[in-house]
């Protein structure tokens, strides 16, 4: 069993599906959803969702001890929570590309809610997509592939091409990638490039912001 793994998020048509490892216990569980849901507040802040979980059984205690930490750190509407059922589980393919119809405001944050574009496929190098609004990708971003939007830029997997968000003036945009190792990074007028590192296979999500006129990366 893959003890690395921890709990993950997922999206799909419907909102966010927990991925929970079987062996974990009620406490750990809990313990890790307050910390990662309070990182991602700022994700989950002012959206509406339905929510649930795959992995172990849960009584009805820990259920609403769950959803109790859901409603209190996101800052979401938590319009359903329940345990995903197994039938349903095995007619989904994981590796295929999730739909997040369901997310616009949560990835949009303030911007209005249909000024944002899903991109469901890798960005291939050579590829530039420009947008008025916030640009999604469910998939990579290659070296070589380019997104410019006027609102935040969101990669659901690796970002390593060109990004520029904010790209109108609005310093309060921001980047956000499962893995952030892009070519260059640009978020209003603010410019950066991410150093040369050895660590391809690891997967830690983080966001870029301007503070004081500089790109800063912290992980989410």
């Amino acid at each position: 069993m893959d003890e690395g793994r921890g709990i993950l998020f997922k999206g799909n048509a419907e909102g966010l599906v927990i991925v929970i490892p079987e062996w974990y216990t009620p406490d750990q569980i809990m313990s890790e959803m307050e910390t990662k849901i309070s990182a991602a507040s700022r994700f989950f802040k002012g959206a509406r969702i339905r929510v649930v979980y795959r992995g172990p059984h849960l009584s009805s205690e820990d259920e609403a001890r769950l959803k109790a930490i859901l409603d209190e750190k996101s800052g979401a509407v938590i319009e359903s929570f329940s345990r995903e059922e197994e039938n349903t589980q095995s007619t989904k393919n994981d590796s295929q590309p999730v739909h997040f119809s369901g997310y616009r405001k949560f990835f949009s944050g303030d911007m209005n809610e249909d000024n944002c574009k899903f991109i469901r496929s890798t960005v291939r190098g050579g590829t530039r997509i420009e947008y008025d609004g916030s640009v999604v990708v469910i998939g990579d971003v290659n070296p070589g592939g380019e997104i410019i939007a006027s609102g935040n830029v969101i990669v659901l997997g690796n970002l390593r091409g060109m990004v520029h968000a904010g790209a109108g003036g609005n310093k309060d945009a921001f980047v956000y990638a499962l893995s952030l190792k892009p070519t260059q990074i640009r978020i209003a007028e603010a410019i950066a490039r991410c150093p040369d590192d050895d660590d391809e296979g690891t997967i830690t999500p983080e966001i870029a912001t301007v503070k004081d006129g500089m790109i800063i990366v912290e992980p989410v």
